[in-house]
C-alpha cells in the first residue's frame, strides 16, 4: 500500500514532517503544517516547485531553500 504525501492535508493526515533548510546559511526549521493548511489550504502542493517559491529563511532572507520530509519517528535523523 501506497500513500501520496503531495499535498499539506495529506502530510497533517499521515502524521509527516516537513522542514524547510537554507542552502545559504544551514538554518533548519520545522514548518508548522497546520498554519500553511490554514493559509494555503490542504490542498496545497507539497513538492519543491509548490513550496519553495513561497519560503525565504528568517535568519538571513534567502530563497535559496531546500525541504526535507520526516516521519515523527525519523525526525531529526542524520543531523548533526
Amino acid at each position: 500500500m501506497s500513500i501520496s504525501l503531495n499535498t499539506v492535508g495529506a502530510l497533517i493526515d499521515n502524521a509527516h514532517n516537513l522542514r524547510a533548510y537554507c542552502c545559504s546559511c544551514h538554518h533548519c526549521v520545522k514548518l508548522d503544517l497546520e498554519a500553511l493548511a490554514l493559509q494555503l489550504g490542504r490542498g496545497h502542493g507539497t513538492m519543491h516547485d509548490d513550496l519553495v517559491p513561497k519560503l525565504k529563511c528568517s535568519l538571513c532572507g534567502s530563497r535559496d531553500v531546500g525541504l526535507i520530509l520526516s516521519t515523527k519517528e525519523t525526525e531529526g535523523v542524520g543531523q548533526v
